[in-house]
């Protein structure tokens, strides 16, 4: 959901009560701290207090949407037509090249 709420811009906490252990245990492909695009919190106190002073980091979105997506200027689906139309044209050039070739 992280994907989904970066492209949509919004506020994101992560609640990592567990993170050290995690980190111990299994960790990460790359540094969480690194990775979300929010604000990280490691106790219940720090996150009602983030909740209420909506303090998000949101500063972390754009590197995080830099680094995951290519395409941000909400033309993709413009880009898919288009790409799967012009496939479609050229396998039916292609097709009656074929035939009368």
């Amino acid at each position: 959901m992280i994907y989904e709420f970066a492209v949509f811009k919004r506020p994101m906490l992560f609640y990592a009560f567990d993170l050290e252990d995690y980190i111990t245990s299994r960790d990460f492909y790359e540094p969480y701290e690194a990775f979300v695009p929010g604000k990280i919190v490691e106790t219940f106190d720090d996150l009602i207090i983030a909740l209420k002073e909506e303090d998000f980091e949101q500063e972390k979105v754009p590197k995080f949407l830099d680094k995951h997506f290519k395409y941000q200027d909400g033309k993709s689906s413009e880009r898919l037509v288009d790409h799967l139309f012009s496939e479609q044209a050229e396998e039916k050039n292609k097709d009656v090249g074929e035939i009368y070739g």
